[in-house]
């Protein structure tokens, strides 16, 4: 009991770790020298996302839990976008950045399709 809730406060805070990052205020200067930095960090935040949404949900026991946590990462992705161009923080909001939101969470939809049977065996073993 006490490990499903560990699970579902992770996806929580991660959650709230991506409004905040979304959100707020942040004068970026890039470590690296890599293109589309910006998009690569989407497509693996949105990906993490699906992967710790689909956990809590199936520790739910939520049928279908990993369809509608592809779909609740993508409605998330495209409502900060949508508050990212209405906010004063002079944050911009990217069509491109929804577009590599939904890549991530698609490749990740792939993998845990693809690896499901492992993925759920490990989990029960954790719990």
């Amino acid at each position: 009991m006490l490990k499903k809730k560990a699970i579902h406060a992770v996806a929580i805070g991660y959650i709230i770790l991506l409004i905040v990052g979304s959100l707020a205020k942040i004068n970026h200067q890039s470590t690296f020298d890599i293109e589309f930095e910006d998009k690569i960090v989407h497509f693996l935040a949105y990906a993490i996302l699906c992967f710790l949404v689909f956990l809590s949900f199936y520790t739910k026991g939520i049928n279908k839990s990993l369809t509608y946590a592809a779909l609740f990462s993508i409605i998330f992705g495209i409502i900060l976008e949508l508050l990212q161009s209405i906010t004063p923080q002079a944050r911009v909001s990217e069509g491109l950045d929804v577009v590599a939101n939904t890549l991530g969470i698609l490749v990740m939809v792939a993998f845990i399709s693809w690896k499901k049977q492992t993925l759920v065996k490990k989990l029960q073993t954790f719990m």
